[in-house]
């Protein structure tokens, strides 16, 4: 089993406790999924997926990973950071896996999307999102997930890049006979980060952003591999 190195502790971050989301803040969390900026947007079903039970090795609620972060012996009982995070979107709507149940089902296994993660403004800067961003990459290392991926703001391209994530306006994910193309619109970025160390992430000639292979089993790239007029040549 793979397992994500950690990153040098914040300062303050040793007075942060992350844990699941328990139902006495769910309003306190949505309020602070609703600061997020990120084009990732949270599902229009969030409110209904926080009442299940989980679905899924890595679930807390339903079919996501729903984190709280609090400061330690504060008198205030509310939580200052959430993140919540799922299978991503394009494991279930990508035009290459839409009608492939089977792979749509390996890859919503393997990728997980953060769909949001925030801080309560008077709180940030002090080690709380990445304290959240470290606990949600070991938990899905730990449950056998292999790539973390989200949307971000350009402003927070130092951020990512300082916890590891590679981030560009599209991403390409190597498949055995194609490339499957993340594109986001300008300005935001997608941010990705290997989990396991058969996954790759590098450039490649011709490329309009970087590769990710060895995604799933198999899906690695020969010597060689290039892009051609937008498409992948392995």
């Amino acid at each position: 089993m793979a397992t994500v190195m950690p990153h040098p502790p914040h300062p303050r971050a040793a007075r942060i406790d992350i844990a699941p989301l328990t139902r006495p803040d769910h309003a306190d969390y949505l309020a602070l999924l609703g600061l997020t900026t990120s084009t990732g947007s949270l599902p229009p079903e969030t409110e209904e997926v926080l009442t299940m039970d989980p679905m899924g090795p890595l679930a807390t609620h339903g079919p996501a990973l729903c984190l709280t972060a609090r400061q330690r012996r504060s008198t205030s009982p509310k939580p200052v950071g959430a993140l919540f995070a799922s299978s991503p979107d394009w494991a279930h709507q990508h035009p290459l896996v839409r009608h492939d149940p089977s792979l749509s089902y390996l890859l919503s296994r393997t990728a997980l999307l953060i769909y949001g993660i925030a801080v309560t403004p008077h709180r940030r800067r002090q080690g709380i999102a990445r304290a959240l961003l470290t606990a949600t990459e070991h938990r899905a290392a730990t449950a056998g997930y292999r790539l973390t991926t989200l949307i971000h703001n350009p402003d927070l391209t130092d951020f990512y890049q300082r916890l590891g994530y590679t981030t560009a306006h599209q991403i390409t994910i190597a498949m055995p006979d194609a490339g499957m193309g993340l594109t986001q619109p300008p300005p935001y970025l997608t941010a990705v980060k290997a989990l396991h160390p058969d996954v790759q992430i590098r450039h490649l000639p011709g490329a309009p952003g970087p590769v990710v292979s060895g995604l799933l089993p198999g899906w690695d790239l020969p010597a060689g591999a290039r892009f051609e007029d937008g498409r992948l040549i392995a």
